[in-house]
């Protein structure tokens, strides 16, 4: 499968490592002839610019923040993300395959136990930016499932028994 059009966010904190992965002559290669990328959009958050300049090939649109990144998760054929919930939830209902990368220098790393989570369940992929390239050549959308939204119905009938509202059948 091609992926002509890919967007990574890092949310609105820094997550500097990947975008300096990101940059690399292998990442470059495997976008362009293993994935097939022909735009590359990158939400660079709070962190540093680096020049794609070499990606000759891939047309690349950078950003640091704007009010709403749902435009570009919906024209992403493959999206790569931090961990936040907010942007996994998101992405996840636009049925767009997703790459999480864990930015381990956050405080507690929070963020692997969600996506190692989405990951077991078979929602999305994880990786390190380190093992990324490897993660790139590697990855199999066919194995992911389509997220599904929460059944509310079946919550409130939970509550329902659990609070003794449930009616009782005579």
């Amino acid at each position: 499968m091609k992926f002509e059009t890919i967007f990574v966010t890092v949310g609105t904190t820094e997550f500097n490592d990947l975008i300096r992965k990101l940059s690399k002559d292998e990442v470059f290669q495997l976008f362009k002839e293993h994935l097939g990328c022909k735009n590359l959009t990158i939400q660079i958050g709070k962190g540093e610019s680096v020049s794609f300049d070499h990606f000759k090939g891939i047309e690349v649109e950078i950003f640091d923040l704007k009010k709403s990144i749902l435009e570009d998760i919906e024209k992403a054929d493959l999206v790569i993300s931090h961990a936040g919930a907010g942007t996994c939830i998101d992405v996840l209902k636009k049925e767009k395959p997703l790459i999480v990368v864990i930015n381990d220098t956050l405080m507690n790393n929070h963020q692997i136990e969600l996506a190692e989570q989405l990951s077991a369940d078979n929602y999305l992929f994880h990786t390190s930016v380190k093992n990324l390239p490897n993660t790139l050549k590697n990855f199999d959308i066919s194995l992911l499932k389509k997220y599904e939204k929460g059944n509310i119905d079946g919550f409130i009938e939970y509550l329902d028994d659990v609070m003794g509202f449930a009616e009782q059948n005579d």
